[in-house]
């Protein structure tokens, strides 16, 4: 009686149900019947793929380059073997130029637990503009060089970098890739090894950048003086757990005119009225997030009282 049912159905609301299945599942779908197979493959269901809660081998993403991830492809999510025990890479020059070959309007590529080691930067797809790195291992000269065999260089369009927890990222990372790149958005947490001195020498090349992120970064409030001067584009600032701030170092941040959002989570060293002082000069604020932050003497209160037309939390949450 329920194959009838959903024999019934038309196409458009099978292809809506296909939505909720996991990548597996729908592969499963198209063993049914010639009419679900045909159906699996419609473009709708494969425009954003999520591949991270399974265990993906080189052999199977080549079946699904090859059979499903078409030209509709927009972001592709994949977890490598980093940590599993056989330690086989599943990723490949040919496979990254087959996907690029295949889905040509890939905009954003994430990839988790992945080893880049044998692989070069401008390897990547071309067409990525977003790209996000979580826990993955890099060469010390990752954003050098190029991965074709001839040495020609590839125009990399990466416009949004977000890199958690990849141990290897240091200054000169930081320096090769803002050099090469126009980034508008950048998030690096657990990304100890960037310092002072590592941002100084890039930020003059962050210029359009309109988002930045810090969490779990070796800096002072001399990346703050740095941010103050050159990054004058910024309309969102997160800073996260950034014990090392002081009022000082907020203070240089009264010249980000187009600053809309501002986050000083978990930043400890900040008093109430360091917060009115700098706040209330950045006329375009709408947000700040002071979340983890006991003020005393009712030094949020003061702060609400005084940022009448910014949203602002405070909440005492647990920090990932």
């Amino acid at each position: 009686m329920a194959a009838t049912v959903i024999g019934c159905l038309p196409d458009s609301i099978l292809v809506e149900v296909f939505r909720f299945l996991s990548v597996p599942d729908l592969i499963r779908s198209s063993r049914v019947c010639k009419h679900w197979k045909r159906l699996v493959l419609d473009k709708a269901l494969w425009k954003n793929v999520d591949l991270t809660p399974h265990r993906i081998n080189s052999k199977i993403l080549w079946h699904l380059v090859r059979r499903y991830l078409g030209g509709s492809l927009k972001t592709l999510k994949v977890k490598g073997l980093l940590h599993s025990a056989k330690k086989v890479e599943f990723l490949s020059q040919a496979l990254l130029q087959e996907l690029e070959k295949r889905s040509p309007n890939l905009l954003k590529l994430c990839l988790s637990e992945t080893d880049l080691r044998r692989l070069k930067f401008d390897s990547l797809p071309s067409s990525v503009k977003s790209l996000e790195l979580s826990h993955c291992e890099i060469p010390s000269l990752w954003f050098q060089g190029s991965g074709l065999k001839d040495g020609a260089k590839r125009q990399v369009k990466v416009e949004h970098l977000v890199l958690s927890h990849v141990p290897a990222f240091s200054n000169l990372h930081l320096k090769t890739l803002c050099c090469n790149l126009n980034l508008k958005s950048l998030s690096l947490t657990g990304t100890y090894r960037v310092t002072d001195s590592g941002f100084e020498k890039a930020a003059m090349h962050l210029k359009n950048l309109q988002y930045l992120r810090l969490q779990g970064c070796n800096i002072t409030d001399g990346t703050l003086h740095v941010i103050g001067r050159h990054l004058k584009a910024l309309r969102k600032l997160e800073l996260v757990n950034f014990r090392s701030l002081t009022d000082f170092g907020l203070s240089c941040l009264t010249s980000l005119k187009d600053l809309h959002g501002l986050g000083l989570e978990w930043c400890m060293g900040l008093s109430s009225d360091a917060v009115i002082s700098v706040c209330s000069t950045l006329h375009n604020l709408q947000s700040l997030n002071l979340n983890g932050i006991v003020f005393e003497d009712q030094g949020i209160h003061r702060i609400l009282q005084s940022l009448p037309n910014c949203a602002v939390t405070n909440k005492m949450l647990d920090l990932d």
